[in-house]
This record gives C-alpha cells, structure tokens and sequence, in this order.
C-alpha cells in the first residue's frame, strides 16, 4: 500500500487538490451565483445569439446594429408567438369559464350525495369502528390540509418571485447586449488572461458544450411538441372540448420542474370519476400513462441523439443526478457528460495516469 502511494504520489497529490479546488468553486458559486445570476444569463444569450449576429456582420451590419437587431427578433419573435397562443388561450378559457358555475354545482350536488351515502354507512357501524373511522377522517383532514397550505405557500412564494423574475430577466438582455456589441474585445482581453495551452483546451471545451446547449434546447423542444401533440390527439379522440388549450396547458406544464402533466391529468381524471363519468376519466389516465411512457422511453434517446450522447450512459446519470440533487441534476447531467468527455478528449486528466507528469513539470 505504502509502495503504492509512493509511487503514484504526484497524481494523487494533484487529484486531491482538483478536488479541493472543484468544492471551492462549487462552494463560491452557490453562494455567489444569485448575486450574478443577470450576468450569468446575460453571458449565455450572448453566446447564443453570436452566429446570428455573425451571419448580420457579414452582410455589412454594423455589430452593435446585428446585436440589437438578433435580440429584438429573438425575443420579440418569441414574445409575438407567445401572444398569439395567449389569446387563443384566453377565447377558450372565458369559453370555459361560462361552464364553471354548472360544473361547481353538479360537483356540489355528488359530494352532497356522497356525503349522505358515508353517513347511512357510518350509522350501521359499530362503535370500535367508528372510533377508528372517526380517527382516519381527522388524520386525512390534517393531511389534506397541510397539503392545502403547502400548495398555497408555494403559490404565493412563486407569485412573489415574479418581480424579482422580471428585474433579472431585463437586466440579463441588457447585459447581452452589451457583452454581443463587444464580444470580440471581451473574447481578446479573456485570452490574455489564459495559458495558451489552456485557452487551446478551454475552447474545445467550450465550443462542445455550445453545440451541447443547443442540442439540448432543441431536444426539450421536440419533447414538449410530442407531449403537446400526445395531449391534443387524445383528448381529441375523448372528444373533450378546448383540446387546443388544454394541450397548450399541459405542454406548459410539461416545462415546469415537480409538476408536469400529472399536474392537469390526475386532478381531473378525479373530478370526472367524482361527477359519475368513468369513461372519460380513464380515458384521461390512459392517455396520461401513454404520455409519462413515451417520454420515458423517448427523452434519453433524443437528447442522445441531440448532444451525441449514448442512451444507456445519459439514462444512468441523468438517474445517479436526480438522486443527487433532484431535479436541477437531470437538467445538468447531459452538460456534465459533454463536459467530461471534452475534458477526456484534449487529455485533461493525463496527470492522474502519467506517474512522469509532475516530473515533467519540474524539467520545464
């Protein structure tokens, strides 16, 4: 063992310190990052808008005019199309909304009857029993209504994010555009700082978690059109009214960490099963599992195909990152793979394999 450690005793000297290093700056930045986060994004837009600004420079667009014009059609595209659905969002929800009231009242008039149904029950049961129904009801209360106050505490945390949401996301345009105005200058004063074998390796590094954020971008998106379209085909089949909207909501949904579409399905396929109408709320189960199905068995292997990942690999550390930090570690695990294997192809790691690496290193 003693030989052992001897002999490789450079590689592990460096490995710990790598280590010390990567907890410190995942420490800093988890302290740090909500101080940065316009920064953060801002840099992230900038980067991902530079060939569009590229491809207006080479047809004789000042940058500064290229940078400006790819925000506003970026985002300004993306605001007009979510306008667009809004509306047709909006006809159909005040569409819907002249039928709340008979829903309300026919739910009413079953939980009425339920009500009457659990009481000539309760009469015939004897008093242990009742004892003991008497005990779950008040544990189900107690239950349900820490599950009410938690969903309305989470609600009015999130309604109450939206301004701060607003400020950084305004903040974070204004950022990219002056980081795209000048991306250049700012690219050349960052390489000054770098070692250039370093910079050489960072740019490997770099232009694959480019092509990876991209891959990933459009793998989300083709994810969320197949629920969308999963959504929209049954309930038309089910023949349930504003499918469009309905779909639209579930693919919203879909987005949204710890809800998704169970969020939409499962309380209504409750209310039908409630309000007498089994058929349609196991139709609305059915097309709920097809949906959790296909995007079990479809998201691995779009997002390898995306970023160029193989499937078993992003299955298993997209799992190892949920079970490690929940949500926010499946959304990371597809760039920390790409990552890696940047870092594997420009041999970032040969330290821990070359028992002449530190040798090396004092020779030059």
């Amino acid at each position: 063992m003693l030989s052992f450690v001897m002999k490789h005793r450079f590689a592990l000297i460096n490995l710990a310190l790598w280590f010390v290093f990567g907890w410190l700056v995942w420490a800093g930045l988890r302290f740090a990052l909500p101080f940065f986060l316009p920064l953060v994004f801002g840099l992230l837009i900038a980067v991902l808008i530079e060939p569009a600004v590229k491809l207006l420079i080479k047809l004789k667009f000042p940058r500064w005019v290229a940078a400006f014009t790819t925000l506003i059609l970026f985002f300004g595209g993306g605001a007009a199309l979510l306008l667009l659905l809004a509306a047709k969002l909006m006809i159909e929800l005040a569409q819907f909304s002249e039928r709340v009231p008979g829903m309300a009242r026919g739910l009413v008039g079953k939980g009425e009857e339920l009500l009457h149904q659990a009481v000539a029950f309760y009469t015939t049961l004897s008093p242990e029993m009742s004892e003991k129904v008497r005990d779950n009801l008040a544990k189900l209360g107690t239950v349900l209504g820490n599950i009410g106050k938690g969903i309305s505490e989470n609600v009015l945390h999130w309604i109450g994010q939206v301004p701060s949401a607003v400020t950084i996301f305004l903040l974070s345009l204004l950022i990219a555009y002056f980081l795209s105005k000048d991306f250049p200058l700012w690219q050349r004063r960052f390489f000054r700082l770098v070692n250039p074998s370093v910079r050489e390796k960072g740019d490997v590094v770099l232009d694959d978690l480019g092509k990876a954020t991209f891959g990933y971008v459009r793998a989300q998106a083709i994810l969320i059109f197949i629920t969308f379209c999963q959504v929209l085909i049954g309930l038309l089949i089910l023949g349930v009214d504003y499918a469009f909207s309905l779909s639209l909501l579930a693919a919203f949904l879909d987005i949204l960490p710890l809800l998704g579409t169970g969020s939409l399905f499962v309380p209504w396929a409750i209310y039908m099963f409630i309000t007498g109408n089994v058929k349609l709320g196991i139709g609305l189960l059915i097309v709920y599992g097809l949906i959790v199905a296909v995007r079990q068995l479809l998201e691995p292997k779009i997002l390898a195909s995306s970023i160029g990942l193989d499937p078993l690999v992003t299955l298993v550390v997209m799992y190892a990152g949920y079970q490690a930090i929940g949500f926010v570690g499946v959304l990371l695990a597809p760039f920390l793979i790409i990552a890696f294997t940047s870092l594997l192809k420009v041999r970032a790691f040969d330290f821990l394999v070359d028992d002449d690496f530190s040798d090396k290193n004092k020779k030059e």
